[in-house]
C-alpha cells in the first residue's frame, strides 16, 4: 500500500510539473505574439461547444494601461495561446463585465464626509469578460486558420496579438485584389488601421451587393476600389465597368479637392490614387442625332461625323461642370475600330479620354435577345416575334430593324390588306417610321422610298414582306397588340435601331462590340463608365433605353467571354459595378405583364451570373433599397457588405444577430463585410474618405454653411 500512494504521489508531481512546464511555455510564446493582457478564469468553468464563448479576467493595471486598450470594446479581437499545443485561439470580445466590488459587498474604507464623492478604490477591480472562439493557428507552422474546436486551459495566458500575428489569425491575405479599408470594429479601428482588408479577385467573380442608407458611403467605397485596381493593375487585375445612374463615376480621374490624411488613407491606401485615363461609353439618343444633321447637314451625316459632334457636346455638358472651366474649342478624333466600334479621342485635362456613343442594332441579333431588351413578352408574342424575324432573314441575310416590324404590326391591327394596300402602307410609314429617322428635322415624305442599307429595299417593301408573314401566322389580335406596344416602346426608347437619312439611304447605327472597348480599355488601363444620366438628361423621359443599354451590356459581355472561353482564349476577367440596382432589377410587383417583366429579368440575369462566374465576368450591385431589388440578386451574391442599413432592411437578409444589431447605428463608411473569405465568416472595415473626385451634395451644403 505504500509502494502504491508513493508512485502515484510521484507520478502526481509528475504531472504538475509538466503542466507548469507548459503553462511556462505558453506565457514564454505569448510575450512573442503580442501583449499579455489576461488570463482564461480560474472561478467559471471554461466549456468548448458550438457557442465556442470563453471568459477571462484583465487585472486593473492593465486595464488601465495602455496595454489595455484592446479590451476597452465590444467586437475587439484577442487571442489565447493554448499551453497543451502552443496554438493560438482567435477571440471576439462579446461582453465587458466591469463592478465596484467595494459598494457591492458593503465594505466601505475610511472616506471623507462628502458623501458624493468617488472612491477610486473601489474600481481596482478584476475586468471580466466573454469573447467568443473564432479560429485557431499553430503560428509556427505555413497552416490556415481553422475553426476553434481544442478545449482551453484556465489559466492559459490571453493576448494583444500583434498586427502582424491577428492578420494571420483572421487569414487577412495579401492577395491581390481591391482595398475594401482597414480592419474594424463597429465602432472604430483595430490597431490604428493598421490592418488592409482586401478582396481578392478570385471572390469578386463570385458576385458581390452592397447595401447602405443614403450617405453612409456605398459610392465612396466603390470608387476606392475602382482606384485601388488601377493603382496597382496586376496581371490578374479585371477591367471595371461601372454602370453610372448619377455621373458618379466619371468623376473616377478627378483628385479629391485634398488628400485624405486619416490612418485609413495612410495605410490600406497609401499607394492607391486616381486613374489616368477614363472610357466613357454612352447612349446617343435620337433626339441628340437630329439635332447633330440639323446642324451639320444630312450629306455630312456619316457616323464619324456624329460622334465628332457628340463627343464635344458630351464634353461641354458633363466634363467641364467638373471642373470648374469652360473650354473653346476642342480636339475631338474619331475613329472606327474592326469596321464597327466607333470610338473619339480626347485630350481632357487628367489625359486621355474615350467617348463611344452607344446605340443598340438589332438587325444582326437573335430574337432571343431582342425579347431579353423588352421584358414582359408573353411566350405568343415571342414566337411571333421570332416567326416574322426569320422569315424576313431567309430572304434578306439580316432581320429587319424596329421601324419595319412595328409598321407591319400596325397595319396588321388596321386590316390593310382590305383596302389600297400601297396607299395605307404609305399611311403607316408615314405615321410609324419617318418620324422616327433622324433627317434633321425634314419628315421629307421621300424617306418612304429611300433604301435601307444593307436590305437594298424600302421601308414599304420591307413592311409589306413582314405583313405578308403575319397574315399567314394569323395571330391572336391581343398578341399583337402586347407585341406592338412593347417594341414600339423600345423603338421609344430612341437608342435602338436609330436611323439616319443620308443621300438616297437609310443607314442603322451599328453597335459598338464591347470587345473592341475591352481590348481599348486594356490597352490604356482605364475604368469604362457605361454613363446612362447623360441621356435622359438630354430628354429621355423614362429609364426604358438606361435599363436596355444596361441589359445589352451584360449580354453582350457575356456572349463575347464565352466566346473567349470556347475558343480557349484567356484574357482579363471584368468587373461590372451596378449601382442604384434595384432600378435594374425591381422586385416582382405591379399587373401581370410587370411581374412577368421582372421573372423574365431575374431569369437573364441568373444565367448571366452563372455563366460569369465561369467565364471571368463579375458582378458588384448596390442599392440602398434591398427591399425593392429582386431576390435573385440576395442569391446570386457570396459577398455582402452592409454599411448603415434601416432596421426594416435588415430584418430581410440573412446576417449573423451580432451584426445586425450594429447595422442601423454604424458611422458614416464602416461596414460589415460577410464573405467566405474572411474565416471567421466576416470582419468590419472602415474606408476612407473618397480618393478620386465625389462631388456630394449634403458635403457641399455642409462646406458652404
Amino acid at each position: 500500500m505504500g509502494e502504491l500512494e508513493t508512485r502515484v504521489r510521484e507520478e502526481a508531481a509528475g504531472v504538475s510539473e509538466r503542466v507548469a512546464r507548459l503553462l511556462e511555455g505558453a506565457y514564454s510564446k505569448a510575450l512573442k505574439y503580442g501583449d499579455v493582457i489576461g488570463r482564461v478564469s480560474r472561478y467559471s468553468s471554461v466549456k468548448v461547444d458550438e457557442r465556442g464563448v470563453i471568459e477571462f479576467e484583465v487585472e486593473p493595471e492593465i486595464y488601465y494601461s495602455s496595454s489595455g486598450k484592446a479590451i476597452h470594446r465590444v467586437g475587439e479581437y484577442v487571442a489565447v495561446v493554448e499551453p497543451k499545443t502552443g496554438k493560438l485561439i482567435l477571440l471576439r470580445i462579446m461582453s465587458i463585465e466591469r463592478r465596484d466590488e467595494l459598494a457591492v459587498l458593503g465594505l466601505e474604507p475610511p472616506v471623507s464626509g462628502y458623501e458624493s464623492r468617488p472612491e477610486p478604490a473601489g474600481l481596482l477591480t478584476t475586468t471580466r469578460i466573454k469573447a467568443r472562439a473564432l479560429l485557431e493557428l499553430d503560428p509556427e507552422k505555413s497552416e490556415e486558420p481553422v475553426p476553434a474546436t481544442l478545449s482551453i486551459e484556465p489559466q492559459s495566458p490571453v493576448i494583444d496579438p500583434k498586427p502582424g500575428v491577428l492578420a494571420r489569425l483572421l487569414d487577412l491575405k495579401d492577395d491581390p485584389g481591391p482595398v475594401i479599408g482597414s480592419l474594424a470594429t463597429p465602432s472604430g479601428l483595430v490597431k490604428e488601421g493598421a490592418l488592409t482588408v482586401k478582396l481578392p479577385y478570385s471572390i469578386l467573380l463570385n458576385h458581390t451587393l452592397i447595401i447602405g442608407t443614403t450617405g453612409s458611403g456605398k459610392t465612396t467605397l466603390l470608387k476606392n476600389m475602382i482606384a485601388s485596381i488601377y493603382s496597382t493593375w496586376e496581371q490578374n487585375a479585371p477591367i471595371v465597368i461601372a454602370v453610372d445612374m448619377n455621373q458618379d463615376f466619371i468623376q473616377l480621374p478627378l483628385n479629391p479637392e485634398s488628400r485624405p490624411g486619416d490612418p485609413i488613407a495612410e495605410n490600406a491606401y497609401r499607394n492607391v490614387k486616381p486613374p489616368e485615363s477614363l472610357i466613357v461609353v454612352t447612349p446617343l439618343p435620337f433626339r441628340v442625332i437630329n439635332e447633330i444633321i440639323d446642324k451639320i447637314g444630312t450629306g455630312n451625316a456619316n457616323s464619324l461625323r456624329i460622334a465628332e459632334e457628340a463627343a464635344k457636346i458630351y464634353y461641354r455638358d458633363s466634363i467641364e461642370p467638373l471642373l470648374g472651366s469652360r473650354i473653346g474649342g476642342i480636339g475631338v478624333k474619331c475613329l472606327r475600330r474592326e469596321g464597327f466600334t466607333v470610338m473619339c479621342k480626347i485630350d481632357a485635362p487628367w489625359g486621355p479620354l474615350t467617348f463611344i456613343p452607344y446605340n443598340i442594332n438589332t438587325m444582326t441579333m437573335s430574337s432571343d435577345k431582342v425579347s431579353a431588351l423588352a421584358p414582359g413578352l408573353t411566350e405568343f408574342a415571342r414566337e411571333l416575334l421570332d416567326r416574322v424575324r426569320k422569315s424576313f432573314f431567309r430572304d434578306s441575310n439580316l432581320y429587319p430593324p424596329l421601324h419595319v416590324i412595328v409598321g407591319a404590326l400596325r397595319a396588321h391591327t388596321h386590316r390593310v390588306s382590305k383596302y389600297d394596300k400601297h396607299e395605307n402602307i404609305f399611311t403607316i410609314v408615314k405615321e410609324i417610321a419617318i418620324p422616327r429617322i433622324a433627317s434633321g428635322g425634314s419628315n421629307d415624305a421621300s424617306l418612304r422610298t429611300f433604301i435601307i442599307e444593307g436590305l437594298n429595299m424600302s421601308l414599304e417593301s420591307a413592311i409589306t414582306i413582314c405583313l405578308e408573314t403575319l397574315k399567314t401566322a394569323e395571330p391572336h389580335e391581343e398578341t399583337v397588340k402586347s407585341l406592338y406596344r412593347r417594341l414600339l416602346s423600345l423603338l421609344d426608347s430612341e437608342i435602338a435601331d436609330v436611323m439616319v437619312a443620308g443621300i438616297g439611304k437609310l443607314h442603322v447605327f451599328e453597335e459598338p462590340r464591347w470587345e473592341d472597348i475591352i481590348v481599348e480599355a486594356e490597352k490604356t488601363r482605364a475604368p469604362v463608365v457605361l454613363d446612362l444620366k447623360w441621356p435622359i438628361d438630354k430628354g429621355l423621359g423614362s429609364l426604358e433605353g438606361p435599363r436596355m443599354a444596361a441589359y445589352r451590356m451584360l449580354q453582350a459581355l457575356i456572349d463575347w467571354k464565352h466566346s473567349q472561353w470556347s475558343r480557349r482564349v484567356l484574357g482579363r476577367s471584368v468587373l461590372v459595378v451596378i449601382d442604384e440596382a434595384h432600378q435594374f432589377f425591381p422586385q416582382e410587383r405591379g399587373a401581370r405583364e410587370e411581374q412577368e417583366a421582372s421573372r423574365q429579368v431575374a431569369s437573364m440575369i441568373s444565367r448571366i451570373a452563372r455563366l460569369g462566374r465561369a467565364r471571368g465576368v463579375g458582378l458588384i450591385f448596390s442599392t440602398h433599397s434591398p427591399k425593392d431589388l429582386h431576390d435573385i440578386i440576395l442569391q446570386l451574391a457570396n459577398t455582402k457588405i452592409f454599411l448603415r442599413t434601416e432596421p426594416h432592411h435588415a430584418e430581410k437578409l440573412d446576417i449573423p444577430g451580432e451584426v445586425k444589431e450594429f447595422l442601423p447605428r454604424l458611422p458614416d463608411r464602416l461596414m460589415a463585410v460577410i464573405s467566405y473569405a474572411f474565416r471567421g465568416g466576416y470582419v468590419f472595415a472602415q474606408t476612407t474618405t473618397p480618393l478620386t473626385a465625389h462631388y456630394d451634395i449634403s458635403y457641399q451644403m455642409f462646406k458652404k454653411r
